[in-house]
């Protein structure tokens, strides 16, 4: 035995409790800047960022060949779209997307359009995804939202 404990390390227990609190603390400040980055690095200062409303996609189950409707209702918020503005969706399942459908929307954010799903596209769980609004700046300027706008559906 070298007589430093069973645990190899010299000094006393009290060299031990600073160090154990030493290390909690480095941990606490870790967690802590951690949380402060959020979903992007920039801090985001003022009002929280004007999203779209959730998309609706009816029906949740298709068959290829099929269609769909996707739409959203207004927002809940001003998203300062101008007349004209356009969105553009698709549907995955796996690597395979169907061609872009390009939907006006209002400017209050409300749309609805019919997308038809090709007869070759794979069965599977898919996704709708919805591209021209503020949830494509995840990230950027800290205002983004990291969640994307997209919904689940399955071509059965």
């Amino acid at each position: 035995m070298d007589g430093r404990g069973s645990g190899g390390c010299r000094g006393s227990k009290g060299s031990r409790a600073r160090w154990g609190r030493r290390s909690a603390a480095a941990v606490i400040a870790a967690t802590i800047a951690l949380a402060l980055a959020g979903c992007g690095s920039a801090v985001r200062i003022g009002p929280p960022p004007c999203l779209p409303a959730p998309l609706v996609v009816a029906p949740a189950e298709v068959q290829p060949g099929g269609s769909l409707t996707v739409s959203s209702p207004p927002a809940d918020c001003d998203l300062a779209y101008a007349d004209g503005h356009t969105y553009r969706i698709t549907v995955g399942v796996r690597e395979t997307r169907t061609s872009e459908v390009e939907v006006q929307v209002a400017r209050d954010g409300s749309f609805s359009i019919p997308i038809p799903i090709p007869a070759d596209l794979p069965r599977g769980e898919a996704v709708v995804s919805v591209t021209g609004s503020p949830m494509d700046d995840c990230g950027k300027d800290g205002t983004g939202s990291c969640a994307g706008y997209a919904a689940y559906i399955t071509v059965r």
